[in-house]
């Protein structure tokens, strides 16, 4: 993953995020959130567990636009958009054991934790996503 300017979105809007690589966005995603917790000494047993909204917002920010936390329009954009692309990276967090659902809540796993305080969690957290598509499976 090509380091970024903090100054500007990773991605151009919605529309950036929507034709984004899956994978890259999971793994931009997962940093985005969990690596502000960094600061503190690794495994914690009270990491902030963040709901769907909050990686909602994580995920409008790379894309430089605002969901806001509740709207009555759901199934309008960029909220569905954001919405729908939240649960795909979590879902390939998942499959690739660095963190998963609970309830309402997503938790980060022992190999999301290495990957969060390696030299360069950009790319281990890509290389972790990575291994996914190995050996055929898509």
């Amino acid at each position: 993953m090509a380091s970024v300017d903090d100054t500007q979105p990773a991605y151009d809007g919605a529309r950036g995020l929507l034709h984004a690589d899956r994978q890259e966005l999971a793994a931009r995603l997962f940093v985005a959130t969990f690596l502000k917790q960094r600061s503190f000494v690794l495994p914690r047993v009270d990491i902030e567990i963040p709901g769907l909204s909050g990686l909602q917002g994580e995920l409008a920010e790379l894309g430089g636009y605002s969901v806001g936390s509740f709207t009555l329009f759901a199934n309008k954009q960029p909220w569905a958009i954001t919405t729908q692309l939240a649960l795909e990276c979590v879902l390939i967090w998942e499959r690739a054991s660095i963190a998963c659902r609970y309830g309402d809540k997503v938790v980060v796993l022992e190999p999301g934790m290495r990957i969060l305080v390696s030299n360069e969690p950009a790319a281990a957290a890509s290389r972790a996503i990575g291994r996914i598509t190995q050996g055929g499976a898509k």
